[in-house]
């Protein structure tokens, strides 16, 4: 899925039930966290608007925010932007994403699970680090 800007959706793309769901979920873990529209966009440094076009499906985040609204609102970023459908994750995939699964598809297959092990240790001592 190519994530929009937060300013601009394109006039020719309707607003999908994806869309509507992704605002739900949103609003949900605003809500949860007892935050106005406006205190979260205070918090992601946009307008108060903007909240409530990505409420509405309106405005699809960018992974950028995407990943601020995770670390506010204390939610994993694929349960904002997929609601951990498995169909929805591939849509959702970034471009770096898409790149670390070419780098893996260019590696054997017999050495892809020592290859995997391997960016998990990292993985995990890069999230120690946090």
């Amino acid at each position: 899925m190519v994530l929009m800007t937060d300013t601009a959706r394109s006039h020719s793309r309707p607003i999908t039930e994806q869309d509507r769901a992704r605002g739900r979920r949103i609003a949900q873990a605003r809500t949860k966290k007892e935050l106005t529209q406006a205190q979260l966009a205070d918090m992601v440094g946009l307008s108060g608007g903007l909240v409530g076009q990505w409420e509405t499906g309106k405005v699809t985040l960018t992974a950028k925010n995407a990943a601020k609204l995770e670390k506010i609102l204390e939610v994993p970023m694929a349960w904002l932007l997929t609601g951990d459908d498995p169909h929805e994750k591939r849509l959702a995939q970034t471009q770096t994403e898409q790149e670390y699964l070419d780098v893996i598809r260019d590696i054997p297959v017999d050495q892809q699970e020592a290859f995997l092990s391997m960016v998990r240790a990292a993985a995990s001592m890069i999230s120690k680090q946090k």
